[in-house]
């Protein structure tokens, strides 16, 4: 019987042992900026390749893991504001610059030096948030309302040219409704022509669903708070559960309902426990490793991560940062100061 025990015991100690060594967890790592303006989205290309995109009319690129980085900028000045941007490869592009009206505009840039102007803003009431593509050909550029619609763009040549989505098939926008331009994540898309919207500002806080590549769209309610300067402003998807941030960005030193998770492809969302740190989430992002989930949250008052759906969270760094992306195990986050975070979860 003593031996049975001893055995037992032994066993039950390298269960544990077992279980501590293969606990994932992300590890961070601040990574050498060559720019100090404000980094507001980024495009992950492969486990070498990462685009960044900022203020200033200037953009980053790494292709060794964020080891070194080269910097490019608009021949034309600093004073287009480059909020989002997708890369197809190491050396090609598009890129969105957001602004009232003009200051809206959709590039296409490719190394060494060659550039294109895609797309320009004629309304002077028009203001573009962000972008995404389905694949080289397929995307989608979402805008604040115009008309009483939704404003969403989209484009089947790769970015060269754009038009807007027929109004007739999506349901009229709130007054004011809009997003976010903060993290270049308030459109996702997903597989066989899904894409999430997440809207805000002047009281609504909503979701806009497609399931044929933009050319017809649903709402549906977001728990996030809603008020004037409130709402969602980020959305990711793993298969069909989707992470969702936002909150009142006019409230920095309290918590509010600013984190929700979905788990029918958008459908319906429930919030999740209070995250750790306060104030609003600017930009956020979900992966998937050994069929478990992470889900990452950042904004002006640091960083924080859950690896149970948002029962628990744990606070990573308490530094401004405002978009963050993720591809499996490895994401990166940008913010003020032409802060960059690697992230790799081990």
């Amino acid at each position: 019987m003593k031996s049975k025990s001893i055995i037992a015991l032994t066993v039950l100690i390298l269960n544990i042992s077992c279980s501590k060594k293969n606990q994932l967890e992300p590890i961070i790592e601040r990574l050498n900026s060559p720019t100090e303006s404000l980094l507001q989205a980024i495009s992950i290309v492969d486990e070498n390749t990462v685009w960044i995109s900022g203020h200033n009319a200037s953009f980053v690129r790494s292709i060794d893991q964020g080891s070194s980085w080269d910097l490019f900028q608009h021949p034309t000045g600093d004073t287009l504001q480059f909020r989002d941007l997708h890369a197809f490869d190491d050396s090609k592009v598009i890129l969105m610059s957001a602004g009232p009206g003009p200051l809206s505009r959709i590039f296409t840039f490719q190394t060494p030096d060659f550039w294109q102007e895609n797309f320009v803003m004629s309304d002077s009431l028009g203001f573009l948030d962000c972008i995404d593509f389905w694949d080289d050909k397929r995307g989608i550029a979402y805008g604040d309302a115009i008309d009483g619609f939704p404003y969403i763009l989209l484009t089947k040549d790769g970015g060269y040219t754009w038009f807007r989505s027929d109004t007739t098939q999506m349901p009229k926008a709130g007054r004011g409704e809009g997003g976010f331009a903060a993290s270049g994540t308030c459109v996702t898309t997903g597989e066989n022509g899904l894409a999430w919207v997440a809207t805000g500002a002047s009281g609504n806080s909503r979701i806009l669903i497609t399931q044929d590549y933009g050319e017809s769209w649903k709402a549906v309610e977001s728990p996030i708070v809603n008020g004037e300067a409130a709402g969602n402003t980020s959305v990711s998807f793993v298969d069909k559960t989707g992470f969702l941030v936002g909150g009142d960005l006019l409230i920095s030193d309290e918590y509010t309902e600013n984190c929700a998770i979905s788990t029918d492809n958008g459908s319906t969302w429930k919030l999740t426990n209070q995250p750790l740190t306060k104030g609003a989430f600017y930009g956020g992002a979900l992966t998937k490793i050994e069929d478990q989930y992470f889900a990452f949250a950042c904004g002006q008052n640091g960083l924080d991560y859950t690896n149970d759906l948002g029962e628990s969270w744990l606070t990573l760094d308490t530094l401004n940062y405002w978009a963050m992306s993720f591809s499996g195990n490895i994401g990166y986050v940008s913010g003020k100061e032409g802060k960059i975070l690697r992230i790799k979860i081990q």
